[in-house]
């Protein structure tokens, strides 16, 4: 009986920390795609979507130098 609710628990342990995982991938993706959008192609999100955190607008609306 014990062995069965310890392998409970460790069963939840393992959920929880596999969702804390997906959660913090989520808002690392979520927090960096809008730069990489903006990398790849200007015109792909909303310049609103592409502000950094202390306000400033990032590179969509700078002009791309061109080699």
């Amino acid at each position: 009986m014990r062995q069965h609710m310890l392998n409970g628990w460790l069963v939840a342990a393992l959920i929880a920390l596999v969702c804390l995982l997906g959660i913090t991938a989520y808002v690392e993706v979520r927090k960096d795609l809008p730069r990489v959008a903006c990398v790849r192609d200007p015109k792909a999100i909303d310049k609103k979507a592409a502000r950094q955190e202390n306000g400033s607008t990032a590179c969509c609306n700078t002009t791309a130098v061109s080699a």
